[in-house]
């Protein structure tokens, strides 16, 4: 999908403050024009101090807000049963007023993962376990009732709210073959990052990985009878090799080279830690910038 612009730069926000300084962080986010923000949906990332609950948060944020979007970076089957998942989106999409978007993943091994004793899963088993709690959140989002029994989740003769139109909508985070099945299966956005995956093969860069996970994600698209131009994509970036915020230089830079691979939705990480003051300077020119185009 070349010469497609970037429509949006979302931002990922951190669940590590106390409430009234992350409730001022959002409505700086919201002034700013970003479309939305994403919060962490883990047990904990720090260690120390608080490290709120994603939906209770966000919650309280979309009360706090008017605009900006909120939405899972990433609620996962780790400690996340789609009985309770299902329930808790359909009550934050109400509360928000249409504003919240469901980002899920299936969940690597650490303290998630270890949260609820087990052995623990193999890749394979985690994929597994994944696909059907997709497919089980996924009908109880669209469906008044729903009886399944499943190898890792059930749900007898549940009615957690959900019926046509579906809402809210899905964003699935995959980097694989299997994990884009079910973004073109169900997704409303496809999720994926700046880590290379396998930098031996993949010529150790970021850029080179997500493109070639669009170049993937194309293909399944067409193998599974969805046009690919109908799957919007996200890339964050922040996590792995990109800079996006030391400059407004380096932010227009990668801004240009993802928007030439079919990236619809650009995000960011809200500056923490030490340089967080410039960085923050460099989002709010760039917001102002993305707004004008």
């Amino acid at each position: 999908m070349p010469g497609v612009w970037i429509v949006q730069l979302d931002v990922v926000m951190w669940p590590d403050s106390p409430w009234p300084a992350m409730r001022d962080e959002w409505l700086h986010a919201e002034r700013l024009g970003l479309g939305r923000g994403w919060l962490y949906d883990h047990l904990n990332l720090n260690g120390d101090g608080p490290w709120h609950e994603a939906y209770t948060a966000l919650a309280a944020v979309a009360a706090a807000t008017s605009r900006i979007g909120v939405g899972t970076m990433v609620t996962s089957p780790n400690f996340r049963h789609p009985v309770t998942s299902a329930k808790a989106a359909l009550s934050l999409d109400a509360l928000s007023e249409g504003r919240f978007v469901m980002g899920i993943g299936a969940g690597g091994p650490g303290g998630d993962s270890d949260a609820f004793g087990g052995a623990p899963l193999s890749r394979a088993e985690r994929t597994a376990r994944f696909r059907e709690w997709v497919e089980l959140t996924d009908l109880l989002l669209r469906s008044e009732r729903a009886d399944v029994t499943g190898r890792f989740f059930s749900a007898r003769q549940v009615a957690v709210g959900g019926g046509e139109p579906r809402r809210p909508p899905l964003a699935v985070a995959a980097t694989g073959r299997q994990g884009m099945e079910l973004a073109a299966e169900f997704a409303d956005l496809w999720i994926t990052q700046d880590v290379a995956q396998n930098p031996a093969v993949y010529a150790g860069t970021p850029y080179a990985e997500v493109r070639r996970q669009i170049g993937l994600l194309d293909e399944v698209c067409a193998e599974r009878g969805r046009a690919p131009g109908t799957l919007p994509r996200m890339t964050v970036l922040g996590y792995g090799g990109e800079r996006p915020l030391d400059s407004i230089e380096a932010f227009r830079d990668c801004l240009g080279r993802y928007a030439e691979l079919g990236v619809t939705t650009l995000a960011v990480l809200w500056p923490r830690g030490d340089g967080a003051a410039a960085r923050l300077a460099v989002l709010e020119q760039a917001a102002a910038e993305c707004l004008r185009l």
